[in-house]
């Protein structure tokens, strides 16, 4: 389950019976589904960047090295300020990337360096940019199987990854940094058993989120 993956955050691996019940109230599963969940056909690819209008940008600086983001805000204006709305009380500061895939992308956001779930603030409704796909570079927020349900965390693509396009709400797109979330994507991983629930792509060494921050 590596290449073929959700979704958030991100792929979600679709649980049955009393085991999804639970894991829909937990944030471990926010995240993208698996592209064997997606029964509808694959989305076309997303249009060129130049077609979206930057409104913000972000630097996440990592301990594994600083991105910067460009956000769409006049295309996704709820997910953007949402998302900005954490950046700005500095409630990423010390969070992780929880879960990472290589060939796919890099979720985090949502929990502590000693995987403790953070609370957060009210979901948000599914917000989807007509023509914007998961592509290498995109950021986008995740969720549980509720479409309604994003809040903090959030993944970026470091790969196609066009099984979400329409499922899930991306809002932006790497500016700078694509060699560090590639990087953080390859971490060495393991199964943890966290929240609960058995959480898995965790990394064995931490990926700190320092600071997310406007430019």
């Amino acid at each position: 389950m590596k290449l073929s993956i959700f979704l958030l955050v991100v792929a979600i691996i679709v649980p049955v019976g009393c085991a999804r019940a639970r894991l829909d109230r937990l944030a471990a599963s926010a995240r993208p589904y698996d592209a064997a969940a997606l029964d509808s056909e694959v989305p076309p690819a997303a249009e060129p960047v130049a077609a979206f209008e930057v409104t913000d940008r972000v630097e996440i600086r990592t301990s594994a090295g600083t991105m910067v983001v460009g956000l769409y805000g006049k295309n996704a204006p709820r997910t953007v300020e949402n998302f900005l709305s954490y950046v700005d009380s500095g409630f990423y500061a010390g969070k992780v990337f929880h879960r990472v895939i290589p060939g796919f992308m890099i979720q985090g956001g949502g929990f502590s360096a000693s995987l403790d779930r953070a609370e957060t603030g009210p979901s948000i409704p599914l917000e989807i940019i007509a023509g914007l796909g998961h592509g290498p570079g995109t950021i986008s927020m995740a969720r549980t199987n509720v479409l309604d349900s994003a809040t903090s965390q959030f993944f970026i693509c470091v790969a196609e990854a066009a099984q979400l396009n329409g499922e899930y709400a991306a809002f932006g797109m790497l500016e700078e940094g694509f060699d560090v979330a590639t990087a953080i994507s390859r971490v060495p991983t393991a199964t943890v058993e966290a929240d609960l629930t058995a959480m898995d792509d965790v990394p064995v060494d931490a990926v700190i989120i320092e600071s997310v921050t406007r430019l």
